[in-house]
């Protein structure tokens, strides 16, 4: 998600605290569902581990949303499936086909897609959709699903007031691109307007703790480098509170970094070159 002139974004004023819940999961648990080990939720069938199930925010959101997953987008590298844990009665994930959207009625669906032709969420009539269609995937994937597929072309295009991204990860593209779950969580807060009040900041319950993560990190280990790239001042080395239990620094740092990201889900976006 993008737009021109964007800034950036209060992540420490979302009135969600992941730290005390998420800091007491130390190992991966296997998913009740599939059985796969995962740490926190199951990337493949959308839902929290055991011990998260009851714990977790739960919200209800004021209009449904159709993710729809390219089908080479990598599951562990997805932000989408957040909003999926968090808001689960109002989100679909859809891994996309030729034929997904045929029983969609195009007139009634607007699709989250920036562009000239693209309004803002807040100057929507939200009587004019019925749901939203968010496309989870690579800029060039998205432009080419939209491309293939006429019923997407045929939804009305809203977008979002712009605003610099928190992720983590290094993008090719400009600051403005944002994470999926920042495009949706910012989707809903803007439709309210001005009288937003925290309604769906649980949206942003898990990035900001990966977020989090990765500034406490870097703060404690500031000798390490990450990718010459990323936007600058990335790490707040001024206000980022260094984790008392870091993850220690190996020789190998480029090879490492890999392996500890991982861990939590995060590849390796800090980085030599």
């Amino acid at each position: 998600m993008s737009g021109g002139g964007a800034q950036p974004y209060d992540i420490d004023s979302l009135k969600v605290d992941p730290k005390p819940l998420l800091d007491g999961c130390s190992e991966r648990l296997h998913c009740d569902t599939c059985g796969k080990k995962t740490k926190f939720f199951c990337y493949f069938c959308y839902k929290p581990v055991a011990p998260l199930e009851n714990r977790i925010p739960r919200i209800r959101l004021p209009f449904k949303m159709d993710i729809l997953k390219h089908a080479k987008e990598v599951d562990g590298k997805s932000t989408a499936v957040h909003a999926k844990i968090v808001a689960p009665e109002d989100i679909e994930i859809i891994t996309y086909t030729d034929s997904c959207l045929r029983n969609i009625d195009p007139t009634r669906t607007a699709l989250l897609f920036p562009g000239p032709d693209a309004k803002d969420i807040a100057d929507m009539d939200p009587l004019s959709f019925d749901r939203i269609v968010v496309i989870d995937g690579t800029w060039s994937q998205a432009k080419g699903m939209i491309h293939n597929n006429p019923r997407l072309q045929l939804m009305q295009k809203v977008t979002v007031k712009p605003r610099r991204t928190r992720f983590w990860r290094y993008q090719n593209l400009d600051e403005s691109f944002m994470a999926t779950i920042e495009a949706i969580y910012f989707l809903y807060r803007d439709s309210v307007g001005d009288s937003y009040d925290g309604e769906y900041d649980a949206l942003m319950f898990f990035y900001k703790y990966f977020y989090d993560f990765i500034q406490s990190e870097y703060a404690a280990h500031p000798e390490r480098p990450y990718h010459s790239r990323h936007q600058q001042g990335y790490i707040a080395y001024d206000k980022a509170v260094p984790s008392p239990n870091p993850r220690p620094l190996h020789q190998d740092t480029r090879a490492k970094a890999n392996y500890e990201f991982d861990e939590l889900g995060l590849d390796a976006v800090f980085d030599h070159e």
